[in-house]
């Protein structure tokens, strides 16, 4: 990962992570299985990241990822505080058609169940990802497991209709591995590390680069404590590898990473609640006021 500001980088952003949702897990299912395991539960946050800015002069609004909406999922979890998309970028003052491009960091349902929305977006998601997930939708057809099969614990197959017909209205963007897609934001491939083809995004700004890792880390424990979760869809050898490499391209400076699911986030950064759910701000490029409410 390329993360270095060099005085050719004049791209400049602010990055909010947006809570959506809440919801309590076992703390071994994010914390890792054995490290954490019999010791209860915990709350965690669903959010999506906002992306503001780009070059001198620029007003670009981006996703990073996109949230979950299907019924089928308050189903099967207890969902607390859950809010529209609308209603979440609405507190930054933001609207879904505003959103120009939606970057993909995998496609679990808590990820990308939304992508409905948001009508002017241009998707970009990893080539590797996409054709994982094509090939996994034959398996539970195979085998038949349980009333929620494994291969759909996490995966929504309604949400590769969406993306098809996105993809028929020119709007998806397959990636083949390491990419810069606009300036100063990059897609970093994680291979077989929490799916097929999890995505990691830079985003390099005049504060330094920034890296929004999806489940690629659930926790900031994960990182400190090199241990992969207990659950997962890919392979956690390499998810410690990954690791390894997101502590070296952010030096140690764990708060320039923002994880899947992890309060922390609004912890480690200014944050606020609007509504049902808090807001963190990450980095807020140079000379962008930020949306924070007075008096909160």
């Amino acid at each position: 990962m390329n993360t270095t500001v060099s005085a050719n980088n004049k791209a400049d952003y602010s990055i909010w992570s947006l809570c959506y949702a809440k919801t309590d897990e076992a703390l071994d299912f994010f914390g890792g299985s054995g490290l954490m395991s019999n010791q209860g539960t915990t709350t965690i946050p669903m959010h999506f990241v906002l992306i503001r800015g780009g070059l001198p002069g620029e007003d670009h609004i981006y996703l990073v990822d996109c949230g979950f909406k299907g019924a089928i999922w308050f189903e099967q979890n207890a969902f607390a505080d859950w809010e529209d998309s609308a209603s979440v970028l609405g507190k930054v003052g933001v609207k879904p058609e505003d959103i120009e491009a939606i970057f993909v960091t995998h496609m679990h349902f808590d990820h990308i169940n939304q992508i409905e929305d948001f009508p002017n977006a241009q998707i970009y998601i990893q080539r590797e990802e996409f054709n994982g997930w094509t090939m996994a939708l034959n398996l539970p057809a195979r085998f038949k497991p349980g009333e929620v099969p494994w291969v759909y614990s996490s995966f929504d197959p309604d949400d590769m209709i969406a993306l098809a017909k996105a993809e028929v209205a020119g709007r998806v963007t397959l990636l083949d591995g390491d990419t810069e897609v606009f300036a100063g934001i990059t897609a970093s491939l994680a291979s077989r590390t929490h799916t097929f083809g999890t995505c990691c995004w830079q985003v390099l700004t005049q504060n330094g680069p920034f890296i929004m890792t999806g489940d690629g880390v659930y926790w900031y424990a994960n990182i400190e404590n090199m241990w992969p979760p207990g659950y997962g869809q890919g392979d956690s050898f390499n998810l410690l590898f990954l690791y390894d490499k997101l502590r070296e391209a952010v030096g140690g400076d764990l708060r320039r990473i923002v994880p899947g699911h992890d309060m922390d986030i609004y912890v480690k950064n200014p944050s606020w609640v609007v509504g049902k759910n808090p807001i963190a701000e990450v980095n807020l490029a140079i000379g962008q006021k930020s949306p924070k409410p007075a008096g909160s």
